[in-house]
């Protein structure tokens, strides 16, 4: 039981270590299986069948064969019953003779039909034969102590009894006081019960009749009939059913006369049939299972194999090998998944190769704002010192330019990467502040933002770039320049515009923009730098965008995702 165990176990494992295995154990099963069940059924189905057909064939010929008898032995029995009755007869038996003529026709008859399987034949009280519908007396006398002549004076009617070459049926003719005058015989030789029982059997079948102490009356194999009896005998004696290796027996106990009928019926499928049968069954199956194993092992072999691949593949590809390839020229469904992997992988290796570029991007953005820039600590003190100054020599204007630029530096410093809008419009005011001192007011700035987006998360000094843009490249040379900040939503992201009615943007710095194309055209650096560095933290749908009219002025916006600050974490909520 620990083996059976321990096999189970081993088993499993190997169908669970490969797919193939199950598919090929799975197959196996689904061939072989049915094709073992249907072999044995479909033989024992027909065997069965078979016997059952012969055995119903056999009844038939039985019931035909009682049939045949009973019409002989009333035959018998009217015709000895006529001439036992015949004063024609008992006058010759009386007086030893008569008119042979007249005796002869009344004995034929009454033998009518009779006579075609049966003699009969009158004998006198001593035994001796005196007429016969025969071609010649018998030449010996019988006995009327012994046989059927001794059975028939014992009896008031017909007696049957077999003699040595088939059935003898006598009645004892009888004078008006009782006395015994003579018999009346009928005898059924083997001929005669050939041609009786003729074509009432098949002919690969044997007949034997019995009477009642079951001696031979009749065989239809006389050679065999006797041996066939004492074995018959002998089984049921012993309490065993009528059988043999190649036969079957069917018996029949005839009503009239006590005899027993016997249909010895050779089987359907002997035992060497049978023993050939089952050896080219077992040929067969074993055949059957060796094709049953290559075909499920070819087969599994063939659905498992881009899976093999696949799994391969996928392990090269766990491995950093984004190259591999897989070739297939299958158009079913592992073909398509084949052709899907090597599709997913160059897509892997592309979005890999874009991430390592836009993180060089992202560096070099880092190292040119840090070449763009001095030390913001050295800045920021020495705007604290001018400052002061300022105040000092009464040179307010020094004094408010110091004081704007220090806390545009210590914005530019602190560590937030994101800051609400109302804080990055309160740098953006302090920069205009010392535009406008440095550009002497020749430029208004509007700022009309509504109270619900001012919480909203922005890049910190994203706004700055645009506004530069506006008032350096926008409204520098006019004295009438203005300059509006607005924001709005749209499809849940948060538009912030910067417009100016200077010169506008010259199309190809506009067509490079708005393409996200990553050179870097001269005086635009701070655009180009925030919109590089929007797409690096929200992806390639945001950034910078721009739209221009030559000499009637230009708009540039932000689009951002809609989010604002809630209990110190960034939420994707509605401003």
């Amino acid at each position: 039981m620990a083996a059976f165990d321990r096999g189970g176990v081993v088993v499993r494992a190997w169908l669970r270590r490969s797919f193939r295995n199950r598919v090929f154990v799975m197959m196996l099963l689904a061939a072989f299986v049915p094709l073992l069940v249907c072999g044995p059924l479909m033989l024992c189905l027909q065997v069965v069948r078979s016997e059952e057909s012969l055995a119903a064939e056999a009844d038939e010929q039985l019931e035909a064969l009682e049939g045949a008898l009973s019409d002989l032995q009333g035959r018998c029995e009217r015709a000895m019953g006529e001439l036992c009755s015949s004063t024609v007869v008992r006058s010759a038996l009386r007086r030893g003779g008569s008119d042979s003529h007249t005796l002869y026709q009344t004995l034929f008859r009454a033998a009518g039909p009779l006579r075609e399987y049966a003699r009969l034949e009158v004998y006198d009280s001593t035994g001796q034969p005196c007429y016969t519908t025969g071609s010649a007396l018998p030449e010996a006398a019988e006995d009327p102590g012994w046989g059927a002549l001794y059975a028939a004076g014992q009896a008031e009617g017909p007696a049957l009894c077999a003699n040595g070459d088939g059935l003898a049926c006598a009645q004892a003719v009888r004078s008006r006081e009782g006395a015994v005058l003579g018999y009346v015989a009928v005898t059924v030789s083997q001929g005669g019960f050939d041609r009786l029982f003729g074509g009432l059997y098949s002919a690969s079948c044997e007949v034997i009749l019995l009477d009642r102490s079951w001696r031979t009356i009749y065989g239809s194999q006389p050679s065999q009939s006797r041996a066939t009896a004492e074995s018959l005998r002998r089984q049921l004696l012993a309490g065993d059913e009528p059988a043999g290796r190649s036969y079957r027996f069917f018996a029949a106990k005839h009503a009239g006369t006590g005899f027993s009928l016997l249909l010895q019926q050779p089987r359907p499928f002997t035992s060497l049939v049978l023993r050939s049968f089952y050896l080219v069954g077992v040929f067969a199956g074993a055949l059957c299972l060796l094709l049953c194993m290559w075909c499920a092992w070819v087969l599994s072999r063939y659905l498992s194999r881009p899976v093999h691949q696949l799994d391969e593949a996928m392990g090269e590809v766990e491995q950093g090998r984004l190259d591999v390839r897989l070739e297939t020229g299958r158009d079913d469904e592992l073909g398509r998944l084949s052709s899907r992997f090597n599709r997913m992988a160059d897509e892997y290796r592309l979005n890999l190769e874009r991430s390592v570029q836009r993180e060089r991007e992202l560096n070099n953005v880092r190292l040119r704002m840090f070449q763009a820039q001095l030390n913001p600590h050295f800045l920021y003190n020495t705007l604290d010192a001018m400052k002061w100054l300022g105040i000092a020599h009464q040179a307010p204007q020094v004094a408010a330019l110091a004081t704007d630029l220090a806390t545009i530096l210590r914005a530019s410093i602190s560590g937030d990467e994101l800051v609400t809008l109302e804080q990055e419009l309160e740098l953006i005011d302090r920069y205009v502040n010392i535009q406008l001192i440095r550009f002497e007011d020749r430029f208004a700035f509007e700022i009309d933002i509504a109270e619900r987006f001012q919480g909203c998360l922005v890049p910190k000094l994203a706004l700055q770039p645009l506004v530069e843009n506006a008032v350096i490249h926008g409204v520098a040379g006019r004295d009438d320049g203005y300059i509006k900040l607005q924001a709005g939503d749209e499809g849940g992201d948060l538009l912030l515009y910067v417009s100016d009615n200077g010169c506008g943007i010259p199309p190809e710095t506009l067509a490079r923009l708005n393409s996200g194309d990553k050179r870097i055209p001269g005086g635009h650096l701070g655009l180009f730098n925030t919109d590089s560095i929007i797409r690096m933290y929200f992806g390639t749908g945001y950034g910078v965008f721009a739209r221009s009219s030559p000499g009637e002025g230009s708009c540039v916006w932000l689009r951002l995702p809609l989010r604002r600050k809630e209990n110190g974490n960034a939420e994707g909520l509605d401003c």
